[in-house]
């Protein structure tokens, strides 16, 4: 049993640490998925950026360079103004466009980005400059070297060459990213699932001690209401089941008859063969006494050598002296085998309820000793001699 208990923890602790890991390896892997996933969230971000402060720096310089042509063909200050506000913009764009690259294996795109600005807004400051000073041929000279529109042509090949990378990275960080979330999906249903069976052996578990504890309470009670040598109700068990007939419709005001039995001779074959030898004998004749009883009576061991039978229903003489004799005639044989055996049995009736049962068996026990005194066979209750003298029989 021991041993069983042992085997059976030992099971139950490495299917519980088995539960636990796997639980610890899908939290660790949706961990990880997590942040992988935030990581390439983070490479989207930083790819739109780059795209938004690329397209920025591309509108600052169009900007520019419409104030310049429209300053150029009308000599008119306010066409400034977008040159002012798209230059502005642009340097404000490649400043933040430089922050964003910075390490990014991308510097000499950077740097060609510059370079082509640079010359663009050189180109534009020039033409300006000489258009403020009356100089119309001289800037329109420059606008036909078609030098600024060569380093705007580049400066859009550079920043599209950046944003196709970004893109390019954004998309494959989008493509993990979508990898990286199922994958965490199958974490989490793994990590659901885990606890699903954590929970379902602790419930199986519990259920399991819950039973242990049931039958275990169960078979004390058992062992606290049964005699341990013959399994036949003990003292407890008796009173128990009288206050049940009392309350039962059939005893409740009906006869029933107890037998208080006393077995002849048991204590000089225990005294001269051994206690083995008496326990023996008290199994053999609880034995025959089972067998001997009517289906309905209960049998009771009560005491070292003491039996109690209680009948409901039983009141007529003749049949409480048939049943007597029956009992007496089963444990006679075993005289043979032990010595001297024999019964002595106190009989008690009742015919209504005019009496508990646990009276009932006190005027049992009586009469038992008033047949004793005869040297044995059965005796009624003084109270019962009015249904008509029995003697004894040996």
């Amino acid at each position: 049993m021991r041993r069983a208990i042992v085997a059976e923890r030992r099971r139950s602790l490495l299917v519980c640490a088995s539960i636990i890991a796997a639980l610890l390896a899908s939290a660790v892997a949706s961990a990880w998925q997590a942040s992988t996933v935030v990581a390439d969230a983070r490479v989207r971000n930083r790819a739109s950026l780059l795209v938004s402060t690329s397209n920025a720096l591309l509108s600052g310089m169009r900007d520019a360079e419409s104030g310049q042509r429209g300053f150029l063909l009308t000599a008119d200050e306010q066409y400034l103004e977008p040159y002012v506000r798209g230059k502005a913009q642009a340097l404000d764009a490649f400043a933040r466009l430089s922050g964003l690259l910075h390490g990014s294996g991308q510097v000499a795109a950077l740097r060609d980005v510059r370079r082509d600005m640079d010359e663009k807004l050189a180109e534009l400051a020039q033409t300006v400059q000489f258009e403020r000073s009356g100089q119309h041929k001289r800037a329109l000279a420059v606008v036909k070297t078609n030098a600024g529109k060569a380093a705007m042509d580049r400066l859009r090949k550079s920043i599209s060459a950046i944003v196709a990378d970004c893109d390019a990275k954004s998309a494959a960080a989008l493509r993990d990213e979508t990898f990286r979330v199922e994958r965490t999906g199958y974490a989490f249903a793994g990590l659901l699932l885990g606890i699903l069976a954590l929970l379902a052996f602790a419930t199986v578990m519990q259920r399991k001690a819950f039973t242990g504890v049931v039958r275990g309470a169960e078979r004390m009670t058992r062992a606290a209401l049964r005699d341990a040598l013959t399994g036949l109700p003990n003292r407890r068990d008796l009173e128990l089941q009288l206050r049940a007939l009392e309350r039962h419709a059939a005893t409740a005001h009906g006869p029933v008859t107890a037998l208080f039995m006393d077995l002849d001779g048991f204590k000089l074959i225990n005294d001269t063969q051994g206690h083995a030898t008496g326990d023996a004998l008290l199994r053999r004749v609880s034995e025959r006494l089972r067998q001997t009883k009517r289906s309905g009576d209960l049998l009771a061991r009560v005491g070292g050598d003491e039996f109690v039978l209680i009948a409901p229903g039983l009141a007529n003489r003749a049949d409480v002296d048939q049943l007597c004799a029956r009992l007496i005639a089963a444990v006679g044989p075993l005289a043979r085998e032990f010595g001297f055996v024999g019964l002595s049995i106190g009989i008690a009736i009742r015919e209504a309820a005019s009496e508990t049962l646990a009276d009932l068996v006190v005027r049992a026990d009586q009469a038992m000793y008033d047949a004793k005194r005869s040297g044995g066979g059965y005796r009624f209750s003084p109270k019962d001699h009015d249904i008509g003298p029995t003697e004894a029989l040996a």
